[in-house]
């Protein structure tokens, strides 16, 4: 996949890209005229890999995705695509991420990096510049397989992919930090892991969602990935991040949690004081 690899292609310019050639139609757009659009030329010279390759690297990956078709000088959305209402985050999210089964292709590289970031402690914050998150990336993945990731330039593109779609945030402390946060990318999800106003329990809750999207807790990705960096995982406790992403939604009042006792519990730090958790709810629209 090279969302990673391909640096010029950031959410950002994929998006416009897609709006553009949707708006086109049938007919597609002039490949000059979509470049100019895209962006400037002077980002489209150059063949380094961390070069910001704008246009050229766009388009690349929008062959890569099978979401663009180019013919001689037109460029045009492949039909499925065309009369889409879902915008470009809610294909490349499909595509990147949710359908990936392994993360060993470059196919599954985004699903990759975003299963190892959220294996990493939100507590343990990943430094944006630097050489602090790849020396962590290589320490615990080794050289071989690094999910696209060989240094910062790559890392902070896959970071742009990963808080495009939901699973990290960034923030400025003293420096800017990723923070392995998937509340987005949880809240996205809810309508087809708990509808409003049902309840079930945490450990079928997370395991819906990991099936939905196998970057999460049990997910085919995230095993994969823990188990290459040697993390502990235990079905009966919830990761630092999604456990992160669990308090945000209930502080925003999207879930509530209860303890029932002789019911299956799944400890998520914090969560109703001693960390043991039962049940999750979704409250009524009424609530």
């Amino acid at each position: 996949m090279k969302a990673i690899t391909a640096v010029g292609a950031t959410p950002h310019r994929m998006s416009i890209l897609f709006d553009i050639l949707r708006e086109a139609g049938e007919e597609g757009e002039d490949r000059d005229k979509l470049a100019a659009l895209v962006g400037p030329p002077s980002l489209a010279k150059g063949e380094d890999a961390d070069e910001d390759n704008a246009f050229t690297d766009c388009l690349a990956l929008g062959q890569d995705l099978g979401v663009v078709l180019t013919d001689q000088d037109r460029v045009r959305l492949a039909e499925p695509y065309r009369a889409s209402r879902d915008g470009f985050l809610k294909v490349a999210v499909r595509l990147m991420v949710d359908e990936v089964e392994t993360a060993v292709p470059a196919e599954g590289w985004v699903a990759g990096a975003i299963a190892w970031m959220l294996c990493q402690d939100p507590l343990e914050l990943l430094p944006w510049t630097g050489s602090g998150a790849t020396t962590r990336i290589l320490n615990q993945l080794g050289a071989q397989q690094v999910y696209g990731m060989t240094n910062y330039s790559r890392f902070q593109q896959a970071v742009y992919w990963a808080r495009a779609l939901g699973f990290v945030t960034r923030m400025h402390l003293r420096e800017e930090v990723v923070v392995p946060d998937p509340t987005a990318a949880l809240l996205e999800r809810l309508d087809a892991v708990l509808p409003v106003g049902g309840e079930t329990t945490l450990a079928t809750f997370i395991g819906n969602l990991s099936r939905l999207c196998p970057v999460f807790d049990g997910g085919s990705v995230r095993r994969e990935v823990a188990s290459r960096i040697g993390a502990a995982s235990d079905e009966r406790a919830a990761s630092p991040a999604l456990a992160l992403a669990l308090h945000r939604a209930k502080q925003r009042g999207e879930l509530e949690f209860k303890m029932l006792s002789d019911a299956e519990i799944v400890f998520v730090p914090g969560m109703l004081g001693d960390g043991r958790v039962s049940h999750v709810s979704r409250p009524g629209a009424g609530a």
